[in-house]
C-alpha cells in the first residue's frame, strides 16, 4: 500500500476545511451561531472563564481598587504617550524618532487593555466609559476593506509592523467576552471586525519582527467565528515564522537551538510574547508537535534565566541569574500571560504555581505601594533606585530604577502593560475542566461564577483567604440544588502535606501527577472545603555564594528604609504624580549567619494571627515575617562612580575571604519581597 506523505501543520484537512467552512457559512448567513463569550478551545486541558466571572474580595479587591483610583485610572493625564489620541484619531507623531514609530501604540494599547481588564474585574463603570471611547473609536472607524487602526501600520513591513494591533485587540477581545454588566457591545460584532481586518487585507504575520504575535486575536477570532481562513492563516503564518525563527529579530527561536535547550540570546518580551504562540495553536489543533516546541522553548528560561521573584532576567535580553541581574516590569506581565496559555494547553499546575511566584513576587516589588509609580527595571538586590543608580552595564547610570508613573519616558512600555498584571491574575483564579467542572488555580480572595455539570448548573464559589500570606484556604459552595461535578484544586509544588476537609469531614484525596487534588461529588447548598497548604522555609543558592530564603509562595527580603525625593519633569510626570528616587536610611550590608549542616534552622518564621482575615493591604503592613541571624559586613558598601563621585550603584555580593565582619550577630526581620521598594534579597552568608 502506497504510504500518504504527512499533513504538514499549516495544512488543514480537506473534510475539516469543508467542515469549518460550512460552520462559518451557517453563520455568516444567519443560520448558525456562537454563544456569546463562549470559549471554542476544544484541545485545552483548562479553559478560561470569561473577564467578569470572578470577583476579587480582601486584600486583592483592596490593591486592585487602589491601582484604578490611582495610575489606573489617571495615567493618561499623568505622562506622554498615555496622553495622547493613539487609538482615537491619532494617526502619526513627527517627534517619534525612525525605527520607533510604533512605540506610541503599543503603549498606549497596553494601557487600554490592561484598564479595561481592570473595570471588568471590578464593574468600575467610570474607568469603562474612559477606556471605552478608545475602543470604541477603533471599531467604528475601520477602513473601507475592514483594517482596524491607523494607516502607519497598515503595510506591515519595516517598523511599521502589526505588533501595536497585537496588543490593542487584546482589550477587544476582554470587552468582547465579557460576563460583566459593563460590556459595551455584542462580542460577535467585535469578533467579526477583527474577522475582517485579519482577512481582508492579505497582509502575512510571518514576519517581520513581532506580526507573529497576531496569531493569539486571529485564533480568538477564529475561534467565535467559525472562519477555517483564520486558522489557516495562523498556521500558514507560524510556518513562515519558523522559516526565519533563528534571525536575532525573531527572537531566538530556531528549532536546533530550542530542542537544544540553550541560553536565551532574545529580547525577554519578544520571547514570551512569541513562544506562547505554538501552545495556542495547540488548544485550537490538538497538534502535539506545537506543544512540544513550546514547552521546549519555556525550558530554557528555567534552565538558565529565573531570578528568585519568579521572573526571568531580562534586562532587556534575557541574562545572568545573579544578584545583580534584573528584568523589566513588561516581563511580568508578558511571561504570566505567555504561561496562562501553557497552564490551559497542558492541564499542568506548574505554570499555575510559577505564574503565582511571579505575581506574589516580582509584580508587587517592582510597584510603589501606593499605586502612583513604578520600576521600569527592578531587581531582587536593589539597595538605591534613582534617575541615575540603574546598575545595569548597558544601561548604566539611566533613569529605569527610579519609581516613576512611565519608567520608561519615550519608550513607555511598562507604564502601560503594569496595569495587566493583577486583572489577568484575577481573570484566571478559576478555570473551567474538560470533564465539566471547574479548577481553582489561583488563589486568593475571590468569588467565581460559573456553569458546571452535565446540566450546565449554574454555581457560586466564594474563597475566603488571607492566602499567600496563610495557608488555609475557604470555598463555599452556593448553588440552588444538589449538582454534581469535579472541583479541582492546585496543590503548589512546594506544598509536601496538604489537608483538605469536605463539610468538615477530612479527606484522604491525593493530588494527580498533574497537581491537582480533584473532588468529585455532589455538591449541596451551603457545602464548604476547608484547604490547607502547610508552608515551610526553604533556601535557595545563587551565583558568587548568594543564599534566598522563602517560605510558601513567598520570598523574603530585609527591607531598606528610604530617603524619598520627588522629581517633577515635564511631558511625563506631575506634582502629583511625580518620579521618586529613594536612597537607603537604613544599614543593608548583612550577612546571614546560618548553620552550615542546617541552614533553616533557627530562622523564625511568624503570622500576627490578627490579620488572618482583616489586613486589606498586607504589603504595605504585612503580616508575616522571617526572623534570622545575621552579621554586618563593614566593607561591603555601595559602589561609587570614580568620574561622578555623586553618582552611586548597588554593589555585588562581596568576596567574603577580604570582608571585615563586625563581631556582633544581629537578629535581622525580612518581609515578603512585595512589601519592599528598597531590599536585599540574596545575601551573602558569613560565619554564626
Amino acid at each position: 500500500m502506497e504510504s500518504k506523505a504527512p499533513m504538514e501543520p499549516n495544512e488543514l484537512s480537506r473534510r475539516e476545511f469543508l467542515r469549518l467552512a460550512i460552520i462559518s457559512s451557517a453563520m455568516l448567513m444567519g443560520t448558525g451561531s456562537i454563544l456569546e463569550g463562549e470559549q471554542q478551545t476544544p484541545h485545552a486541558q483548562l479553559r478560561e472563564l470569561a473577564p467578569g466571572a470572578v470577583r476579587p474580595d480582601g486584600w486583592l479587591r483592596g490593591m486592585l481598587e487602589k491601582q484604578a483610583v490611582q495610575l489606573g485610572s489617571k495615567l493618561p493625564q499623568v505622562s506622554w504617550p498615555f496622553t495622547g489620541a493613539y487609538w482615537a484619531g491619532e494617526e502619526k507623531d513627527e517627534s517619534i524618532k525612525p525605527g520607533q514609530s510604533w512605540f506610541p501604540w503599543e503603549q498606549r494599547g497596553y494601557w487600554v487593555d490592561g484598564a479595561a481588564r481592570l473595570a471588568l474585574v471590578l464593574e468600575d463603570e467610570a474607568l469603562m466609559e474612559q477606556v471605552w471611547t478608545t475602543i470604541n473609536y477603533t471599531l467604528t472607524h475601520p477602513d473601507t476593506d475592514g483594517y482596524l487602526g491607523p494607516q502607519l501600520f497598515k503595510d506591515p513591513k519595516g517598523d511599521n509592523h502589526r505588533w501595536p494591533q497585537a496588543v490593542f485587540f487584546r482589550s477587544l477581545t476582554a470587552c468582547a467576552d465579557t460576563s460583566s454588566p459593563l460590556k459595551r457591545a455584542s462580542g460577535k460584532d467585535i469578533a467579526n471586525a477583527m474577522r475582517k481586518h485579519y482577512l481582508n487585507d492579505q497582509a502575512s504575520y510571518g514576519t517581520p519582527e513581532r506580526n507573529i504575535t497576531n496569531i493569539e486575536s486571529i485564533l480568538w477570532c477564529y475561534a467565535r467565528t467559525g472562519d477555517p481562513r483564520l486558522l489557516a492563516l495562523a498556521e500558514n503564518s507560524w510556518a513562515a515564522f519558523m522559516k526565519v525563527a533563528g534571525d536575532e529579530l525573531h527572537g531566538d527561536l530556531s528549532p536546533l537551538r530550542v530542542y537544544a535547550a540553550t541560553p536565551i540570546d532574545a529580547h525577554g518580551v519578544t520571547y514570551a510574547e512569541t513562544i506562547k504562540l505554538p501552545a495556542v495553536l495547540c488548544l485550537y489543533t490538538g497538534k502535539e508537535e506545537y506543544l512540544k516546541f513550546a514547552e521546549a522553548a519555556e525550558r530554557r528560561i528555567f534552565d538558565h534565566h529565573m531570578l528568585i521573584d519568579g521572573i526571568p532576567s531580562t534586562s532587556e535580553f534575557y541574562a545572568t541569574v545573579t544578584s545583580l541581574d534584573m528584568h523589566e516590569t513588561c516581563d511580568i506581565a508578558d511571561h504570566t500571560w505567555s504561561w496562562g496559555y501553557q497552564l490551559m494547553a497542558t492541564g499542568d499546575a506548574v505554570w499555575a504555581d510559577r505564574i503565582e511566584r511571579a505575581c506574589f513576587n516580582a509584580a508587587p516589588g517592582a510597584i510603589k505601594k501606593d499605586w502612583k509609580a513604578l520600576q521600569y527595571m527592578s531587581c531582587p538586590n536593589q539597595f538605591l533606585a534613582t534617575l541615575n543608580s540603574d546598575h545595569h552595564l548597558k544601561g548604566l547610570g539611566g533613569f529605569k530604577m527610579a519609581y516613576q508613573p512611565n519608567p520608561g519616558k519615550r519608550v513607555a512600555c511598562c507604564g502601560g502593560n503594569v496595569h495587566r498584571i493583577f486583572p489577568n491574575y484575577t481573570t484566571r483564579m478559576w478555570m473551567q475542566t474538560a470533564d465539566g467542572g471547574l479548577a481553582a488555580v489561583l488563589y486568593g480572595p475571590s468569588t467565581v461564577r460559573a456553569n458546571v455539570g452535565a446540566g450546565n448548573e449554574p454555581v457560586e464559589i466564594e474563597q475566603t483567604t488571607s492566602y499567600p500570606f496563610d495557608d488555609k484556604i475557604h470555598f463555599t459552595l452556593r448553588v440552588s440544588r444538589a449538582v454534581n461535578f469535579p472541583l479541582s484544586l492546585r496543590i503548589p509544588a512546594w506544598c509536601q502535606n496538604p489537608k483538605l476537609t469536605v463539610t468538615g469531614v477530612p479527606t484522604s484525596a491525593q493530588p494527580t501527577t498533574k497537581g491537582f487534588l480533584v473532588v468529585r461529588r455532589t455538591f449541596n447548598p451551603g457545602d464548604t472545603l476547608t484547604l490547607t497548604l502547610p508552608m515551610q522555609t526553604a533556601l535557595t543558592r545563587w551565583p558568587q555564594g548568594g543564599v534566598g530564603l522563602e517560605h510558601g509562595p513567598l520570598v523574603y527580603s530585609l527591607a531598606i528604609k528610604a530617603n524619598w525625593k520627588a522629581v517633577v519633569e515635564e511631558k511625563y510626570t506631575t506634582a502629583d504624580f511625580p518620579s521618586w528616587e529613594a536612597t537607603p536610611m537604613s544599614d543593608w550590608n548583612y550577612g546571614l549567619a546560618l548553620d552550615p549542616t542546617q541552614p533553616t534552622r533557627g530562622i523564625d518564621f511568624k503570622r500576627r494571627p490578627d490579620d488572618a482575615s482583616e489586613n486589606l493591604g498586607p504589603w504595605e503592613n504585612p503580616p508575616t515575617t522571617l526572623t534570622v541571624r545575621a552579621r554586618r559586613i563593614e566593607n561591603w558598601q555601595l559602589q561609587i562612580n570614580p568620574d561622578n563621585p555623586a553618582q552611586k550603584f548597588t554593589p555585588p555580593l562581596p568576596e567574603l575571604g577580604v570582608s571585615k565582619l563586625s563581631q556582633e550577630v544581629e537578629e535581622l526581620t525580612l518581609v515578603p519581597y512585595g512589601s519592599t521598594e528598597l531590599r536585599v534579597t540574596i545575601f551573602p552568608t558569613v560565619k554564626t
